[in-house]
């Protein structure tokens, strides 16, 4: 009787790990999923590509019909320090071939450590990027070309992946 109850409990406490083991190897293939601009709220994953990772810190404000204006995104990278760069971010997003429309969609931000604080205008640090729909990408300011800032306009102006019409 003793080896049918050990064997049960060995059967038992087997179980119980395999459980257990299948709950951690599930939660470690878990990825966190980007959240569309319309659905996103403060802490929402925006973008993840390369290796950065941009959530929402602040709401953008919505602006003239094509604008979003003055939202706050925090940026991390793996190469980074783990702390991530805020910056305050305006999409200007235009529509392709529409008369009186511009011919590309315009993102720019300016770096901030602190979402209080009042800002210099016109602020030293800015970065602008405007990509023209025939696939020319216009660079100002110091942040380099990266995969997140490309990603990030596709979800402010609902293109690409986060294209909803």
């Amino acid at each position: 009787m003793s080896d049918a109850v050990g064997g049960l409990g060995s059967r038992k406490h087997l179980a119980g790990l395999l459980a257990c083991l299948g709950v951690a190897l599930a939660g470690c293939g878990a990825t966190s999923k980007e959240v569309a601009i319309q659905n996103a709220k403060p802490g929402d994953l925006l973008v993840e590509v390369d290796g950065s990772r941009v959530e929402l810190v602040r709401a953008f404000a919505p602006g003239i019909a094509n604008g979003l204006h003055k939202g706050v995104v925090k940026v991390t990278s793996e190469a980074g320090d783990g702390k991530g760069q805020m910056y305050e971010t305006t999409a200007i997003c235009s529509v392709k071939g529409e008369p009186g429309w511009q011919a590309y969609d315009n993102i720019y931000g300016d770096p901030i450590a602190d979402l209080n604080a009042k800002r210099a205008f016109p602020v030293k640090d800015r970065w602008q990027f405007l990509f023209h729909f025939d696939g020319r990408t216009e660079k100002n300011g110091m942040l380099e070309p990266s995969g997140w800032v490309s990603r990030l306009k596709d979800n402010l102006c609902r293109k690409g992946d986060f294209d909803d019409t």
